[in-house]
């Protein structure tokens, strides 16, 4: 049990070497426990790097549905991504198929149009107010001009929010501020790859929806649950014949 008493962790099942041991609670069963694939089974590490430089982010799509099978292997894939404290309160929403991607894109565009008002001197005073000054410059020179050219292309009949996309994944939670739905979503960029699937995750959805509670009851959220991040999926329409090297900003051995 540990210095805390059993969270769910799983780890005696995971080491039990005869299946005695089982744990029952929060969330785990006993036959939540199964035999691990062997070693030869498992990707290496020059297999986890090869996938991991393939998977960039996709914005062009093939005009047909992601799978519900291949949906549901992506998830099963992903939910095995660590978790700050078991069972994990993530939850996922899946909007799947074209024109509903189509109306949550339109309902969105709505709430985007709202924020133009911080765009006013008026509107900078309230930015101001409630954010860092580098959040607010972020704000002012990164996010609202984004807005502002995505409502623009929706008015013109394109799609640069979701990509006309047919699936979007919306990864919600508990709480405001944690890292758990982005390790997941992550987990579900690096899944889609391995199937086969293109994937982008789009940060300018949570915001627009945890204004709203008529948002998220529409689109599925429970109540008390914040929009953390999304990530739109499809059968990519390009193909990738380089890796662009990505570099930290910093790195100190101390």
């Amino acid at each position: 049990a540990g210095d805390f008493g059993c969270i769910a962790c799983g780890h005696c099942m995971a080491v039990c070497p005869t299946g005695a041991v089982s744990a029952t609670g929060r969330g785990l069963a006993p036959g939540d426990a199964f035999p691990l694939p062997p070693l030869s089974a498992r990707a290496g590490a020059g297999a986890l790097e090869g996938l991991l430089q393939a998977r960039r982010s996709t914005r062009r799509y093939e005009d047909r549905p992601v799978e519900k099978d291949l949906i549901e292997r992506l998830l099963a894939m992903a939910s095995t991504a660590p978790m700050g404290f078991p069972p994990s309160p993530v939850g996922v929403v899946v909007i799947n198929g074209k024109e509903k991607v189509r109306e949550l894109a339109g309902d969105l565009c709505a709430a985007f149009r709202k924020w133009r008002f911080l765009g006013t001197p008026i509107g900078s005073l309230v930015l101001r107010l409630m954010m860092s000054r580098t959040e607010t410059a972020l704000m002012k020179r990164f996010v609202l001009p984004i807005v502002e050219e995505i409502i623009k292309a929706r008015e013109n009949g394109r799609d640069l929010l979701f990509y006309d996309a047919p699936c979007v994944l919306i990864f919600h939670y508990p709480m405001k501020e944690t890292t758990d739905p982005v390790i997941a979503c992550s987990y579900a960029s690096i899944a889609a790859e391995a199937l086969g699937l293109g994937s982008c995750i789009i940060g300018t959805l949570p915001p627009a929806m945890r204004g709203s509670a008529a948002l998220k009851r529409k689109w599925g959220l429970p109540k008390d649950n914040f929009a953390s991040i999304a990530m739109i999926l499809g059968h990519p329409a390009v193909k990738f014949r380089n890796g662009v090297r990505r570099r930290f900003a910093s790195v100190e051995y101390l």
